[in-house]
C-alpha cells in the first residue's frame, strides 16, 4: 500500500496530467456569432431561378450586410434564404449588381470562380466552431459566358449539386441564384436532411457570401455573418436552425422576389 506522502504525490501527478490533457485538447463550442441566426423553412421549390415559388414566401430572407475587400461597388447588395426538405438543402440569393462578370483571366477554372461574381457557402455541420476545420463543407457556383460552373473547396465528397439555376437580368441589373444541394455528414454517415428529420432541435453553423467583380479583379464581397471570405473560421458563422412545420400558404398567392419588402401578387 502507498504511504500517505506517496499517495499525495500520486494524486498530484494525476491532477497535473489531467490539466495538461485539458489544455492540449481542442476546444469545441457552439457557433459564437450570436448576432446572426436564421431558419431554414420546410419546403420544396422548383429550382428554376425565378424565386417566386410559394414556398419562398415564408422563407427567412436576410440581407448580406458584411462587406469586405476594396470599395463596395455602388448599388451592390444581396439577400438570401434557405429551405430544406427530406432530400436537399435549397438556397436562394438575389443580387443587385450593375455589372455581372466572371472573367476567364481571373477565373480560368471552377476552383477560381471566387474571383468573379459568385456566391459561396460554408457549413459547420458538427456545430463545433473549429477554425479551418477539414470537416466543414464549402461550395460555390457562377455563371460564366452562359455556362454554370460549380465547385466544392472543402469536403467535396460530402456534397452533391442536385440542381443549379442562375439567371442574369441585365435590364434590371439583378442576378438570381437558386440551388439544391445534398449534404452528407462525416459522422454518422447520413444526409443532412435525414439528420434534421430525426432531430427537431438540429442546428448547424452557416455563412453565405457573394463576390463582386466588374470585369477585372475581384473587388470584394458581401457576407451574411462572416467566416468565409477573409478566413475559414466557423467561430464567425451564424446559426442555422430548421423548421419542421409545413408552411401554410394561400394557394392563390405567389412571391414577387424583389429587393424591397416582399410582396404578394394574385
Amino acid at each position: 500500500m502507498f504511504s500517505g506522502s506517496r499517495t499525495k504525490r500520486y494524486f498530484i501527478m494525476v491532477l497535473v496530467v489531467a490539466v495538461l490533457i485539458m489544455l492540449i485538447m481542442p476546444h469545441h463550442a457552439p457557433a459564437v456569432n450570436k448576432k446572426y441566426n436564421r431558419i431554414a423553412r420546410l419546403g420544396t421549390p422548383i429550382v428554376d431561378g425565378a424565386l417566386n415559388d410559394k414556398v419562398w414566401q415564408g422563407a427567412d430572407w436576410q440581407e448580406m450586410d458584411v462587406y469586405a475587400g476594396g470599395v463596395q461597388p455602388k448599388g451592390f447588395k444581396a439577400k438570401s434564404a434557405v429551405l430544406w426538405d427530406d432530400k436537399c438543402l435549397y438556397t436562394a440569393i438575389e443580387v443587385d449588381d450593375t455589372e455581372h462578370a466572371v472573367p476567364k483571366a481571373v477565373a480560368p477554372g471552377a476552383d477560381t470562380i471566387w474571383n468573379g461574381d459568385s456566391p459561396q457557402h460554408r457549413v459547420d455541420l458538427e456545430y463545433d466552431s473549429v477554425s479551418n476545420s477539414g470537416l466543414d463543407i464549402e461550395w460555390g457556383y457562377a455563371l460564366q459566358d452562359g455556362k454554370i460552373l460549380t465547385h466544392a473547396w472543402a469536403s467535396p465528397a460530402n456534397i452533391v449539386f442536385d440542381t443549379v439555376t442562375i439567371i442574369r437580368d441585365d435590364n434590371q441589373k439583378k442576378t438570381y441564384y437558386e440551388v439544391a444541394v445534398i449534404l452528407t455528414l462525416h459522422k454518422p454517415q447520413m444526409t443532412l436532411s435525414e439528420y434534421v428529420k430525426d432531430n427537431n432541435d438540429a442546428k448547424i453553423g452557416y455563412s453565405d457570401m457573394v463576390n463582386a467583380n466588374a470585369g477585372g479583379a475581384r473587388l470584394g464581397w458581401l457576407e451574411w455573418s462572416s467566416g468565409i471570405g477573409a478566413s475559414k473560421d466557423a467561430n464567425q458563422f451564424g446559426t442555422l436552425t430548421f423548421d419542421h412545420t409545413p408552411q401554410a400558404l394561400v394557394p392563390a398567392d405567389k412571391l414577387a422576389a424583389t429587393w424591397g419588402d416582399l410582396k404578394r401578387v394574385h
